[in-house]
C-alpha cells in the first residue's frame, strides 16, 4: 500500500506486520513480534537511514499503530527515513527486561536486513514517547555495552543493537528516585513486578541514568516542566549527566507543560505541540542520520 502526507511529494510504501523477532518465556509464553514499516518510494542511490518508534502506554497499554501519527513516523518516511514501529511485549504479560528485550531485537532485525531494505546498518536511529521514551534512551546508553541481561535473544543474534540517534520524550530515567512512584501500586511497579524493597536491583537495571557513558550517541530529550506522571527533574539529570560526559544533547524545555507536552493536563497527545516537536525530531534525525547531500529540511 502507497500512503503520502500532504503537502508532500515524497510518498512510501506501508509494509504491515513483518515479523522481526519471537519472544519465549515462561510469564509470556511463545509470542511473535511485529513491526509496521513505512518504506519510501523515491529511489535513492545509497541505503537510507532508519529509525524506529517505540509507542507509550506506561508499559501496560498501547500498540505501534500510534506511530502512524502524520507528526511521527510518515513525517521522517516522507523525507527519506526507512521507518519501524513495534509491538513489545507489555508488562500486563510480562515483566521487565522483556520490553527492552524486544526492542533491542528490534534494532538487530534492521541491521540483518539491512540489504532487503536498502538500510543503512550504521544510521539507525530510535524515538519514543513516555514509556516509549524510557525504553529509546535504554537503547540509546546500552548499545554499546556488554550486557546480555538486556540483549535477549528474541531474534537476529549477531548483530549489534547499538543506535546512532535518540529520541526521548517525557521519559523516566532513574527509577531508583523518590520523585518515581516505586512504592506503591503503580505502572511503574507492575513493570517490574513489585516494589522497590523487593525490585531494587530489577529498577537498577532498567534506569538509563546509570549507563551513561563517554561515546553514548547524540540525544533529543523533551521535558515538560510541570509533568505530572515522569518528574522534569527525571529529564533534566539525564540531560545533565549526558553532557557531563560529553554527549551531544538537545534539551527541549516545555515551561508550564504537562505529561502531554501541554499547558493543560487533559488535553489530547496531539495539534500544535506535537506537530512541533515533530519538525524538531525530524531536524535532529536528519543533522545526525542523514548524509549532508540528503536532508531535505534546514536544520536547526
Amino acid at each position: 500500500m502507497q500512503m503520502a502526507l500532504p503537502g508532500m511529494s515524497s510518498a512510501f510504501n506501508v509494509l504491515p506486520a513483518l515479523q522481526y523477532g519471537n519472544a519465549n518465556s515462561a510469564s509470556s509464553g511463545n509470542t511473535p513480534l511485529y513491526l509496521d514499516m513505512l518504506h519510501p518510494i523515491t529511489p535513492s542511490t545509497r541505503p537510507m537511514p532508519a529509525v524506529i518508534y517505540i509507542h507509550g502506554g506506561g508499559w501496560a497499554e498501547g500498540e505501534r499503530s500510534t506511530a502512524m501519527y502524520p507528526w511521527l513516523n510518515p513525517l521522517l518516511a516522507a523525507h527519506g527515513f526507512v521507518t519501524v514501529s513495534i509491538t513489545y511485549r507489555l508488562s500486563r504479560w510480562a515483566t521487565f527486561p522483556a520490553q527492552i528485550h524486544d526492542a533491542k531485537a528490534a534494532v538487530r532485525w534492521l541491521r540483518a536486513n539491512a540489504e532487503r531494505y536498502a538500510i543503512d546498518p550504521e544510521r539507525i536511529g530510535v524515538w519514543g514517547d513516555s514509556a516509549g521514551g524510557h525504553l529509546a534512551a535504554l537503547l540509546g546508553v546500552t548499545g554499546d555495552l556488554d550486557l546480555p541481561e538486556l540483549e535477549g535473544n528474541n531474534g537476529s543474534p549477531g548483530y549489534s543493537s547499538r543506535v546512532q540517534a535518540v529520541v526521548a520524550r517525557v521519559p523516566p530515567t532513574d527509577f531508583l528516585s523518590s520523585t518515581i512512584e516505586n512504592n506503591t501500586p503503580s505502572m511503574v511497579t507492575q513493570l517490574f513486578g513489585g516494589m522497590i524493597g523487593e525490585k531494587e536491583a530489577l529498577m537498577r537495571q532498567a534506569s538509563p541514568l546509570y549507563y551513561v557513558h563517554r561515546g553514548v550517541p547524540p540525544f533529543q530529550i523533551v521535558h515538560g516542566t510541570n509533568d505530572e506522571s515522569v518528574p522534569f527533574e527525571q529529564g533534566e539529570r539525564f540531560a545533565q549527566a549526558l553532557t557531563e560526559v560529553g554527549g551531544e544533547v538537545d534539551f527541549i524545555v516545555m515551561p508550564g507543560c504537562y505529561h502531554n507536552l501541554r499547558t493543560e493536563r487533559d488535553l489530547p497527545w496531539s495539534d500544535v505541540p506535537w506537530a512541533e516537536m515533530g519538525q524538531k525530531a525530524l531536524a535532529f534525525f536528519q543533522k545526525h542520520l542523514m548524509r549532508p547531500e540528503s536532508a531535505t529540511v534546514e536544520r536547526e
